[in-house]
């Protein structure tokens, strides 16, 4: 399916970190095929400066690399602010239990073992660049009805003052009962 020239602009972007060239090859041509922005690292440290600065609305992770493993990328990630929320995928051969258990007690939001069925690859990230964005939405929105708030706040708080302000004029005897009225 070809893909418009303004959805460009919108396309969700995943970035792949993977010390295997052909693994992110295979993996960002199934998924630039499939509609998303494809940002590759083939280390954890060109991933981690990849992450802070192309935004990517998701991560898909090799657990396994030489220098830096999936583990250790992940626990920065978590660490820094700016790519705390960015859900992140494990994508790799490690198909243990440990492993598994290991990856979903560090953050990681899902598990896909290699090599993998390319529509599986697809519909999971799908899924979480969809709730990602659904909750980024609502972080927004509240962010927004929370200043509605202050603004509705604000403006009564003046109101307000200007009734008690009356009425303590209204209270007090030492004026004329003209004023008063005014």
């Amino acid at each position: 399916m070809p893909i418009d020239a303004r959805d460009r602009e919108s396309l969700p972007v995943v970035l792949v970190i993977d010390d295997q060239e052909t693994n992110l090859r295979l993996v960002g041509q199934v998924l630039a095929l499939a509609g998303y922005d494809i940002a590759a690292a083939l280390d954890g440290e060109e991933g981690l400066a990849l992450a802070k600065n192309a935004g990517p609305d998701l991560i898909l992770l090799d657990m396994r690399m030489r220098g830096m493993d999936g583990f250790e990328v992940l626990a920065r990630l978590n660490e820094a602010a700016e790519t705390r929320a960015i859900p992140v995928i494990f994508l790799t051969a490690a198909d243990d239990r440990d492993s598994l258990i290991r990856a979903f007690s560090n953050g990681a939001v899902d598990y896909i073992v290699k090599p993998f069925v390319a529509e599986e690859l697809i519909a999971r990230v799908r899924v979480h660049i969809d709730l990602k964005r659904a909750r980024d939405r609502i972080v927004r929105v509240a962010a927004e009805r929370q200043r509605a708030n202050e603004i509705v706040s604000h403006d009564l708080r003046n109101h307000f003052g200007n009734i008690l302000f009356a009425a303590h004029m209204l209270r007090e005897d030492g004026e004329d009962a003209e004023q008063r009225r005014r």
